[in-house]
């Protein structure tokens, strides 16, 4: 059963300056976790956000559809996301989520807000707490303490249990492991894993190609706000198609082997003025003259690419 469906989405900011097409057309369907990599400015958060319809003006979903557990989530009224899907179908771990727990305020009463929100409890609150905080691999006593008495990587965990308190199917983690040392960031993916293990749907966003690897069963590449290449992970990983993709596992240094990294030429473009034609075009080393013309979305075994390459013409 497809978990998460999404369909020709696009979501622009409406600036003093121009439109940005920050999520233009992006099509995907997933029933297992999923990672959305690419670079900074691709549009990766602004999708997450456009799931939790969290996009704050002057950004805005002009059209598509996202259907979550067989719901469509964009047709709701906000009192019925509210209610129905948001934190308990949906929640999300932003950027940097954990330098916002605000430090005059115990834990427990930081979740408790949620919970009230929510009509819960206070037994019920308790339980939703203390099972939360087991998830994530920390003792209840961290409940009683105050932001600053927990070390970044016990922050981190707060805040992924604070988004597990109405036990959501799908959990978006946006950037878990930034501002955090090597050893930690370790600790964070494993208990991703376990809690992926447990029956979580992740959908991971992060520039980190390695981190997708180990949690993800299948993979989005985004590139200026496109969805360049979709499929499994094993399948992108070890024969991927997009250029783009290419490119970007090419620049990932490798314990093993004397193979030189190296670097996608050129810079992204101006999502306020999009040239006619593949996004990749200035910077791909397979550009034809048919690439001035919008590729398709070509299948490819478990996925698709987005590219001229692939398709009949």
């Amino acid at each position: 059963m497809t978990r998460l469906e999404v369909s020709d989405l696009k979501a622009y900011y409406f600036t003093s300056r121009g439109v940005v097409k920050a999520v233009d057309g992006v099509t995907f369907r997933a029933s297992e976790s999923i990672g959305i990599a690419g670079e900074s400015g691709s549009g990766k958060s602004t999708l997450g956000l456009s799931i939790m319809r969290m996009l704050q003006p002057p950004g805005r979903v002009v059209s598509g559809s996202i259907v979550l557990d067989g719901m469509d989530i964009l047709a709701m009224s906000e009192h019925e996301f509210n209610t129905r899907v948001r934190w308990k179908r949906v929640s999300m771990v932003f950027q940097a989520a954990m330098n916002a727990l605000d430090p005059v305020y115990r834990v427990e009463e930081q979740m408790e807000e949620l919970l009230r929100y929510h009509a819960y409890g206070a037994g019920d609150a308790r339980e939703l707490m203390s099972s939360a905080v087991r998830q994530v691999g920390l003792d209840e006593g961290v409940l009683r303490r105050y932001p600053h008495e927990l070390s970044g990587g016990m922050k981190q965990r707060v805040v992924i249990a604070m988004a597990l308190l109405l036990r959501p199917s799908l959990l978006i983690a946006d950037e878990p492991t930034t501002a955090l040392d090597v050893l930690v960031q370790a600790q964070i993916i494993n208990m991703l894993k376990g809690l992926k293990d447990a029956g979580l749907m992740l959908m991971l966003i992060t520039h980190d190609l390695s981190i997708i690897a180990e949690i993800a069963d299948r993979i989005g590449i985004m590139y200026a706000g496109q969805m360049v290449e979709f499929g499994s992970t094993d399948q992108v990983y070890r024969e991927p198609k997009h250029p783009y993709t290419q490119a970007l596992l090419a620049s990932i240094p490798r314990m093993k082997g004397e193979k030189r990294l190296t670097y996608i030429k050129g810079s992204p473009i101006d999502l306020l003025n999009i040239p006619r034609g593949c996004r990749f075009y200035a910077r791909c080393p397979y550009a034809m003259d048919v690439c001035r013309d919008d590729p398709p979305a070509v299948d490819v075994g478990d996925g698709y690419v987005r590219c001229w390459l692939y398709a009949k013409h």
